[in-house]
């Protein structure tokens, strides 16, 4: 399919071909090089986490949602430093129930402050504020806050969201059965203008329990 639009004179700047893993993402690129030796430009392959950080990073977009030009991403290594540095107050279970917890309450949009008198869930709430106090320190941003902040911004400037639909003429997306309700928000803004949108997957492979159709 890609070839085909490729070969139909789209230009690949305006292919965007989104996949699960990064390994994908390279299997992608090889096997359209070897395609197309000939083609002095590739359509743009990355994981959706890779095309939203470079919303994030374009022109300075992160300026907007108050982050420092060096900011970093916080990978499973600093994650699980952090996940142990404040380990003294939780057990072995509750860290493991929190650090998912964590994707939970950032993604379905919770709200930290909202008032409860469950005791497990105070406990969940003074674990996430000591685990986002330290991101903060470390001038760090984690997966789920990388999706979050791209359609942010898509959807609070206008320039942005402009820019990007008009950029994002055909969108395919790989492994679509594993995709969650927030890339869906993405992809579906990312694809508002041209609508031509692909999704590519099957539900009896399914590695997530957020498959959507």
């Amino acid at each position: 399919l890609i070839m085909k639009l490729i070969n139909k004179g789209i230009s690949p700047a305006n292919i965007f071909v989104l996949t699960y893993m990064e390994s994908a993402a390279r299997n992608f690129r090889e096997r359209i090089k070897n395609m197309a030796p000939d083609n002095n430009q590739l359509p743009n392959i990355s994981t959706i986490h890779g095309l939203a950080l470079r919303i994030i990073k374009d022109n300075s977009n992160y300026e907007r949602l108050g982050l420092d030009s060096d900011f970093e991403i916080c990978d499973d290594t600093q994650r699980m430093r952090i996940l142990k540095s404040i380990d003294g107050r939780f057990t072995k279970t509750e860290l493991e129930e929190f650090d998912r917890a964590i994707s939970v309450l950032k993604l379905q949009n919770g709200d930290i402050n909202t008032p409860t008198t469950d005791k497990k869930v105070e406990k969940f709430k003074a674990f996430y504020r000591e685990y986002q106090q330290k991101l903060d320190e470390a001038n760090l941003i984690d997966y789920d806050d990388i999706l979050l902040f791209s359609v942010k911004l898509l959807e609070n400037n206008k320039d942005i969201l402009e820019h990007y639909q008009e950029i994002c003429e055909y969108i395919i997306e790989d492994e679509a059965q594993d995709s969650s309700a927030i890339q869906q928000r993405l992809i579906g803004l990312l694809s508002g203008k041209h609508k031509n949108l692909i999704r590519c997957g099957d539900i009896n492979q399914a590695i997530t329990t957020t498959f959507s159709n």
